[in-house]
């Protein structure tokens, strides 16, 4: 793809910011063309003055929570339906989708990189009318990590694409083009996740073999750990408020152990591409639909072994309660029940909450505000629209926490956040309507599904130095990437682009230079 540089006086103060907008010979109109989702919302009450934000300033507030930025229409329009309306509007529109228009591109391109990726992300994330479901993919995203970091992945743009589709899709819910429904729970999406072919490059279980005694070899265990430590259960088991449950001693109780792990990497095993357990269909010399279908078993791979799982009390000793699958079970049958070990744990109500609200609304919510999150996952058999809902409209979210002492309801806009917050507002687009951005994580520190580690760009337990750390109690995650360092930084990287088109560069070596380091 020729990109040219897209200039334009009125996106000046945008320019400043770091933006670098791109003409393409080709006019960017991606068209959802994948099944769209079908479920039916739960109704919501309709408009009441309570309902309805009281001025433009409460609208927009509640925009960048569910959004990625408000724009003046969307302010205009929520003050005049009210919130119930808005959410229902919101969750009854098609699903924007980036694979279809990356395999258009990229499809048997010899070394893609990840380009045309960028650029339907950033076009979905300011342009596409299902705010709230792009913001849920974003979210999910970085609970349920695969990046172009890890796995051979940055030359697999079309996997990444469709990981990210699963993602807005499992979202709300779809209807696949065989007229099976596919529900919009944490289950379903772990479950979609666990047969994805960019998670199985990234945590290293594509190709898994069961072990051989003979040869001393055992399964690779690194999504059997990460499954649990990030995606499901956590490391400790948790109250509904997301407090730490102790032992007798007042210490933490741990939800695995090391046992655990290795008797889940025998689920993980057999499991590979739909075009043969050995094949590689993101070769660019044999592109094909594999590269992204869900994975299928191979038999003679699987471990089909009595496994010993997860206990949810915690007791990995004497009289454990710890689930045990049969063995001689069908891979399939092996897979739905390992997860469902996990997704029926009573912590994953309070771990997948706790962190929904982080990326939405409040980096520090009460435990009452997690509670009261989680009961309403529990209560619908995590239902992610319903717990995004029930997120944004707590009281908590609305007013704040000023009554529970020590907690400060607020959180760091994340650094991608405020340049779509940017965009949004002041309707950036470039002639083409492209958004070409290729590596915004060098001015802002982030990359859609291109963090360092599984662990995504920031840790949600993180505590800035200074007054945070030393509360003992809050954290500030989007502070992790987003601090004294990387603002500077950031200053620097918007200096460099406004010489650059200038054209002041070799009138000022030392700055030029400068540049050129970034």
């Amino acid at each position: 793809m020729n990109h040219a540089l897209f200039r334009s006086g009125t996106l000046w103060p945008i320019l400043l910011a770091g933006l670098t907008l791109a003409a393409n010979t080709q006019a960017f109109t991606p068209k959802p063309v994948e099944p769209r989702p079908a479920r039916v919302v739960p109704p919501f009450h309709p408009s009441t003055p309570a309902d309805l934000p009281k001025s433009d300033a409460e609208a927009a507030r509640f925009l960048t929570m569910a959004t990625f930025g408000p724009t003046q229409a969307d302010v205009t329009l929520l003050r005049q339906i009210g919130y119930s309306a808005w959410i229902r509007k919101q969750l009854q529109m098609p699903v924007a989708l980036q694979r279809p228009y990356v395999e258009t591109l990229d499809k048997a391109v010899q070394n893609p990189g990840q380009n045309d990726r960028m650029e339907v992300w950033f076009y979905n994330a300011v342009t596409a009318p299902d705010q709230l479901r792009q913001r849920m993919a974003w979210a999910l995203s970085q609970i349920v990590v695969t990046s172009d970091q890890a796995g051979g992945l940055v030359q697999d743009p079309i996997a990444l694409a469709e990981y990210y589709d699963t993602l807005a899709r499992d979202a709300t819910g779809y209807v696949d083009g065989n007229g099976a429904r596919h529900p919009s729970t944490y289950a379903n999406l772990l479950y979609d996740v666990t047969l994805s072919p960019a998670m199985a490059k990234m945590l290293s279980f594509l190709r898994n073999q069961k072990g051989d005694p003979i040869k001393g070899t055992s399964p690779d265990e690194n999504y059997a750990r990460e499954v649990m430590q990030l995606f499901s259960i956590g490391l400790v088991l948790l109250n509904q408020d997301g407090s730490p449950k102790l032992d007798t001693s007042g210490a933490p109780i741990p939800t695995y152990n090391q046992t655990t792990i290795t008797q889940y990497a025998k689920i993980f095993t057999g499991w590979s591409y739909t075009s043969g357990f050995n094949s590689n269909p993101a070769n660019y010399t044999n592109w094909s639909t594999a590269e992204y279908q869900p994975m299928i078993c191979y038999d003679q791979y699987h471990d089909f072994g009595t496994k010993t799982l997860v206990s949810y009390s915690g007791n990995y000793g004497a009289g454990s309660d710890a689930i045990v699958i049969a063995a001689n079970n069908t891979c399939a049958v092996d897979l739905q029940q390992a997860l469902a070990a996990l997704t029926n744990h009573p912590n994953l109500a309070p771990f997948v909450s706790k962190q929904l609200i982080q990326r939405f609304t409040t980096s520090n919510p009460t435990p009452a505000y997690v509670a009261r999150v989680a009961a309403t996952f529990r209560a619908s058999n995590g239902d992610l629209p319903q717990t995004v809902v029930a997120i944004l409209l707590d009281p908590e979210a609305m007013n704040g926490s000023a009554d529970t002492p020590g907690y400060v309801f607020s959180k760091a806009r994340e650094p991608l956040l405020r340049l779509t917050a940017l965009w949004r507002w002041y309707k950036a687009a470039a002639s083409t309507g492209l958004y070409t951005y290729n590596n915004p994580q060098t001015a802002y520190s982030e990359r859609p599904l291109g963090s360092p580690t599984v662990f995504n760009f920031f840790l949600p337990s993180y505590q800035a130095p200074g007054e945070i750390s030393d509360s003992g109690l809050l954290v500030s995650p989007e502070l992790q990437i987003f601090n004294e360092s990387t603002v500077a930084d950031r200053a620097q990287q918007c200096v460099c682009r406004q010489q650059r088109q200038q054209g002041r560069d070799d009138r000022d070596r030392s700055i030029d230079t400068d540049c050129t380091r970034q």
